[in-house]
């Protein structure tokens, strides 16, 4: 068994193959513009290069080479639904792809692969796996604190390099479904935590972050990731909170 993880929501850990996405201009490879690209006064916006349905069932086809069962999480912001659900058709019996959509979210991630990965222990199918994720989807939030958190949760903003944001003050946003926003609060970064840290029914925590030094309390898993990670020059918070 393959776990596959798009680059956009990748957490670099272990136990992760990482999908790498291909874009358009100078620098084919993500890392190459994120090393080479200098964030000025405007920002710089990174253009994907979708990937065709040929090229896709080819990267496909070679992985299958050498494992039967692939666990895929995408980015369901710039992956395509349709198309995978095409490839995983034209992939069976012999080999079993099974696509996990991440709405935008590296903190959901986190709190997912975990859910799947039990599940999969367990012996689930993919429909059992997926009915799972549903319910457990009823019972969580997924927030975002930054000074702009629009720039984390748009796609339109996200892939991009800007100047290094500097303000103190941090925005609370939820993400709602059907790409719903609502925004909560607003204030310096301790007190816009303790608003959702100490909420009666918030039984679990899951966070990822990036250019945050503050100790987060009462979270069960927190991951720091690169400074340099999309959207570069923003700092963030991504939060799971579960009843």
């Amino acid at each position: 068994m393959l776990l596959l993880v798009d680059e956009m929501i990748s957490l670099h850990e272990e136990d992760e193959s990482i999908k790498k996405i291909s874009l358009k201009g100078k620098y084919n490879q993500l890392q190459d513009a994120l090393r080479f690209f200098k964030p000025g006064l405007a920002s710089k916006k990174l253009s994907i290069k979708a990937p065709t349905l040929d090229e896709e069932l080819e990267y496909f086809s070679k992985l299958f080479n050498e494992y039967d069962k692939i666990i895929y999480f995408y980015d369901a912001r710039f992956g395509s639904n349709e198309m995978l659900d095409r490839l995983q058709n034209w992939l069976l019996p012999n080999n079993m792809l099974w696509p996990i959509p991440i709405h935008g979210s590296k903190a959901e991630y986190l709190f997912l692969k975990s859910e799947v990965l039990s599940e999969i222990h367990k012996g689930a199918s993919y429909n059992d796996m997926m009915n799972h994720i549903q319910n457990v989807r009823k019972k969580i939030s997924s927030w975002v604190i930054s000074p702009s958190p629009a720039k984390v949760i748009r796609a339109d903003k996200y892939n991009a390099i800007y100047k290094e944001n500097k303000k103190n003050i941090f925005l609370l946003m939820e993400m709602l479904p059907n790409r719903r926003i609502k925004t909560h609060q607003s204030g310096n970064l301790e007190g816009v935590w303790k608003y959702i840290s100490e909420k009666e029914d918030v039984n679990q925590i899951w966070a990822v972050t990036k250019g945050i030094d503050t100790e987060l309390p009462n979270v069960k898993k927190h991951i720091q990731i690169d400074s340099m990670s999309l959207p570069v020059g923003i700092p963030f918070i991504q939060a799971i909170t579960m009843k």
